[in-house]
């Protein structure tokens, strides 16, 4: 009977645990011990591959092309060393630098409407179907040129007695676009330390996985793509009205993709102080396949207002739900 119950909580926390990670920023679920599928089966693979650009979707995803609140705006020496990948998207044209000055000062427009958010704190607690799971933090720090958003993901004391859990990511963004990014993952067993370096001047991304010592450089970027914190913020600092879909352009964990953001429906919602609020439900999607390993859909409902303070995530599991509501929100 003891061993039964032993194996029944396990069971509970990984179920919990895996919903903490669909719901903060974990694209892709990268377990430790699926390593040896790299190092045995796809050793032969050749690492030096070009990059294909994702299938455009229908509607422009240019994120300078996205509406604005209140506004509508149009739109290199590196020593390689083992494990490193370089991916040309191309050769940069004069034609795709004919608008850089309009494009800056777009960008600076879009850094200025992201400043509103600096000295913004908030803190979820994450539940499994009713049971406190964790708890997710949100910060942000900055001034006119430069902001940074932090996040923290801890699993509750009960949980991390079976399985413990601490993410921290980081994203930096300088005159509107995303300049740094790092993801640091204990979880369990696993450890994950990735890094983004976003270099729009040289046309260039370059991820690196600190954990297996790999980079990757990918050259010839003719767009601004964001990291999964900026994009989120970016989300939020946009107009959104009726159920047109917003694109925005992640890259993130080696990978491009092209993410819809569905705009549902409005409905009232009472947030943690008790009040009841106007909410916008969204529903994120993916245009491109085989990125994200998440499954059954994730809801977020965010403030109908000029805030867009995220109140509540939703996300299906093999059993249950789990949910992630805001119990803390301050602005200095």
């Amino acid at each position: 009977m003891q061993y039964k119950l032993i194996i029944c909580t396990l069971i509970l926390s990984i179920l919990i645990h895996l919903g903490l990670v669909m719901l903060f920023g974990k694209i892709e679920i990268d377990l430790s011990y699926f390593d040896f599928i790299d190092a045995y089966i796809f050793k032969n693979e050749n690492t030096n591959k070009t990059y294909q650009k994702p299938k455009e979707p229908l509607k422009n995803t240019n994120p300078i092309e996205q509406k604005v609140e209140g506004e509508e705006t149009s739109a290199k020496d590196k020593s390689l060393t083992d494990g490193e990948e370089v991916r040309d998207l191309g050769e940069n044209s004069s034609e795709q630098y004919a608008g850089k000055i309009e494009e800056e000062k777009l960008y600076s427009f879009y850094h200025d409407r992201l400043t509103k958010f600096i000295n913004e704190r908030m803190k979820f607690d994450v539940y499994w179907m009713g049971i406190y799971a964790g708890s997710a933090y949100l910060y942000v720090e900055g001034n006119s040129e430069t902001i940074k958003i932090s996040s923290e993901v801890k699993s509750a004391s009960f949980i991390s007695n079976f399985y413990y859990v601490h993410d921290k990511a980081e994203s930096n963004i300088e005159r509107g676009k995303p300049k740094y990014f790092r993801l640091i993952q204990i979880e369990g067993k696993h450890r994950g330390d990735k890094e983004i370096k976003f270099d729009y001047d040289a046309g260039e991304i370059i991820f690196i996985n600190n954990i297996k010592n790999k980079m990757s450089i990918h050259k010839g970027i003719d767009k601004v793509f964001m990291d999964v914190l900026s994009g989120f913020f970016y989300l939020r600092s946009l107009s959104i009205s009726g159920k047109d879909s917003i694109y925005i352009d992640i890259f993130d964990s080696d990978k491009f993709a092209t993410v819809e953001i569905k705009i549902l429906r409005e409905e009232k919602i009472e947030t943690f102080d008790g009040k009841e609020v106007s909410a916008l439900l969204i529903k994120p999607e993916l245009t491109t396949e085989g990125l994200f390993k998440r499954k059954g859909d994730i809801f977020i409902w965010i403030s109908n207002d000029d805030k867009k303070i995220p109140l509540r995530i939703e996300t299906k599991v093999p059993v249950g739900k789990i949910t992630a509501e805001l119990k803390e929100y301050k602005k200095n």
